[in-house]
């Protein structure tokens, strides 16, 4: 964990912001971010994930210490595109358990495989929609 720490620290101190903003960033508190800088508790992995998608670190650097330190450029901007378009989307991922590992799966399956659980998903949200 005290490798975590120093990890952190790395990402804070390119971020050019305060603990509270980089918290706002991946929508955790100043209290959550200065506690996983003491070390009283380890960064949690979708949290990770989410430092990742906003901040370009990648969570195997982060929580592991596992090179390359940053993600490639080009997943980094649409990542970073996406998180900026829609600021409450973050949030709700990261407030609905499994489901920043479920995006994870579905971003690495094969194109059919993604398509298919893709039309799997807008069925059942339309078929939810309509019962509502």
């Amino acid at each position: 964990m005290n490798e975590q720490k120093k990890r952190l620290k790395t990402i804070l101190l390119s971020f050019k912001g305060n603990q509270r903003e980089f918290g706002d960033t991946i929508g955790k508190s100043k209290q959550t971010i200065s506690g996983w800088l003491s070390g009283r508790f380890p960064i949690p992995e979708d949290a990770a994930i989410t430092i990742e998608m906003v901040h370009g670190y990648r969570r195997e650097w982060l929580l592991e210490g596992k090179l390359p330190e940053k993600a490639g450029l080009q997943q980094t901007f649409r990542a970073k595109m996406k998180v900026e378009c829609e600021p409450t989307l973050l949030k709700k991922i990261t407030s609905k358990e499994g489901l920043p590992k479920m995006i994870e799966i579905l971003a690495i399956l094969p194109k059919k495989e993604f398509e298919i659980a893709q039309k799997l998903i807008f069925s059942l949200a339309k078929k939810e929609i309509e019962n509502n």
